[in-house]
């Protein structure tokens, strides 16, 4: 059936030939101010925010550019007010397959008259964001011709095709790898943080949270969508109750939908129940952390939220790659010992807290 479907579009959407220009020269036929769509319509919000490099990349290139991005329902808050993107376009996947859905999408797509549309990838292939690609009306199309080791059958959607690859022992981080579709055209950065903007509304919630508070101010995020991630509650309860005997901290934990059954689970746990923070929207939940003193989270997207502020983290790491997926910067720290996260001990977490909470505490008193 793919084989079928992929012929089908190849015959339906396959360019004549043109005179494109060359990677090098393809901005001098696009305005200073062109309009940009990048397609990242997955719902994972560790690897949205860590495209923050991208839309950063070209800002600094074309600062007069109008940049959309096109992002799921589940991912729209946590970029809605980033600095680098002008709009956000929102995309319902399961919508897509709906004809009138479809007609109605393209519509409200194409009237932009886009000037560049880009698929950036990192760890899979898109066909759905290669066809909207494709569709969108945009008088310039990039994307993936291979990633790593797998080819793209979908390729000739593009005028540009771009092998991204990195080979099976790279350790080059996620934020530096997504930039590899652009460099060609001459964009890129330096800066490859994570950012997520915190409004003055958002601020307020988080001093009207902290009102009164003259205490340490620690979160932590104990759930995580994959269970391999996810690192033992009675190991992250014996790190609370630490915490509570050694420092006497105002401690809080940041809850989702799926960490109920562990908010259950750590709190007859503890020594004192931590305040609970559920499924507040992402800037919130920012602001919240912007203001702690430090914050302890597993390998989630809850951690990239973090590693936005200006915090200090610790991300406990099972089968992932910190090298890679760890948020970047001088005051985030990861911990991982094994593919299974619970080979990290308690000791583990509560040595790196002391440093880092020791040198908070002396730079106080200084």
């Amino acid at each position: 059936m793919r084989k079928i479907l992929r012929k089908m579009l190849y015959l339906l959407f396959k360019k004549n030939s043109r005179n494109l220009p060359s990677s090098n020269e393809l901005l001098g036929y696009i305005p200073q101010n062109p309009k940009i769509l990048i397609i990242r319509q997955h719902n994972q919000l560790g690897d949205m925010l860590l495209s923050c490099s991208l839309f950063r990349a070209i800002k600094e290139k074309l600062p007069k550019a109008a940049l959309y991005v096109l992002a799921s329902p589940e991912n729209y808050h946590a970029i809605v007010s980033n600095k680098y993107i002008d709009k956000v376009v929102v995309f319902d996947k399961k919508k897509f397959w709906n004809p009138f859905q479809l007609v109605k999408f393209l519509k409200v797509i194409r009237k932009e008259k886009f000037d560049l549309t880009i698929v950036p990838v990192t760890v899979s292939l898109s066909f759905t964001s290669f066809l909207i690609a494709r569709l969108s009306g945009s008088k310039f199309t990039i994307g993936p011709e291979k990633l790593d080791e797998k080819e793209n059958e979908f390729s000739f959607l593009f005028d540009y095709k771009i092998p991204v690859v990195d080979n099976k022992y790279s350790q080059r981080h996620i934020s530096d790898k997504i930039l590899d579709i652009v460099r060609p055209f001459g964009f890129d950065t330096a800066d490859l943080s994570e950012h997520i903007f915190i409004s003055e509304y958002d601020k307020k919630f988080a001093v009207d949270f902290f009102r009164n508070v003259k205490k340490l101010k620690i979160g932590l995020h104990i759930g995580a969508g994959k269970i391999p991630n996810r690192w033992s509650v009675k190991k992250f309860a014996e790190v609370i109750n630490y915490l509570y005997h050694k420092y006497d901290p105002f401690i809080y934990l940041t809850i989702g939908n799926w960490d109920e059954e562990l908010l259950k689970e750590i709190l007859p746990l503890v020594i004192k129940q931590p305040e609970v923070l559920r499924n507040l929207p992402i800037p919130r939940i920012a602001a919240i952390i912007e203001s702690s003193d430090l914050f302890i989270s597993n390998d989630t997207g809850i951690m990239h939220v973090a590693g936005a502020t200006r915090t200090p983290l610790i991300a406990l790491f099972g089968p992932t790659n910190p090298e890679i997926w760890a948020p970047p910067g001088n005051n985030k720290f990861y911990i991982k010992k094994g593919d299974d996260i619970n080979l990290i001990e308690v000791n583990d977490v509560i040595n790196l807290v002391d440093k880092i909470l020791q040198n908070l505490i002396q730079d106080r008193i200084q």
